[in-house]
């Protein structure tokens, strides 16, 4: 019984020590008109701290690499699927460079994107392929639904750079998010 009463208030003590704004987060919400919604990101540039990467799918099929766009934090493996009956090339050219090599129907390789920035992702079998890997800082980004419209929630209350990508094109705001709320973008 004792030991119950001094681990409830060691968790009591730990949260009323916490830094107020770990506990407090606020959403930024917003509309993008693009031609084609799911091929655009929103994000927030830098957010104090470190952020684990994860892992990730693309997949190749119908000649096409799905998503068209793909957002990762930086450390996160993505893995290559190959699900056409074609053989299929996956490479990278510019914030990181790599070359996975020619695999069939069924198989999938993977890469660790270490570097931020948008790296093109091509098929060198089949040159009308296209795809991106935006690779982030930190966890905060979002792709729009079908009518434009995003949301980045639980945002570390502060003031930051908001970006729109689209096809290797950006453009930015200032933002101040609330330490509960939302805030409004519109590009």
């Amino acid at each position: 019984m004792v030991k119950l009463k001094s681990a409830g208030l060691l968790a009591v003590l730990v949260v009323l020590f916490l830094p107020s704004s770990r506990l407090r987060a606020g959403d930024i919400v917003g509309a993008l008109a693009v031609p084609k919604a799911d091929q655009a990101v929103v994000y927030v540039e830098k957010v104090p701290g470190t952020f684990p990467g994860g892992n990730a799918k693309m997949d190749q099929r119908g000649k096409l690499f799905i998503p068209y766009v793909l957002p990762v934090v930086q450390g996160t493996a993505v893995e290559f699927h190959n699900s056409d009956s074609l053989q299929h090339n996956v490479f990278g050219v510019g914030a990181d460079k790599f070359n996975l090599g020619t695999y069939t129907q069924g198989m999938a390789r993977s890469y660790t994107f270490n570097k931020l920035g948008e790296v093109s992702i091509l098929c060198n079998v089949h040159p009308e392929m296209e795809g991106y890997i935006l690779v982030l800082q930190n966890p905060y980004f979002a792709q729009l639904d079908a009518n434009g419209k995003f949301r980045i929630a639980s945002v570390p209350p502060g003031d930051y750079v908001v970006k729109a990508w689209y096809h290797g094109k950006t453009k930015q705001q200032n933002v101040k998010v609330p330490a509960t709320g939302s805030v409004t973008v519109s590009f």
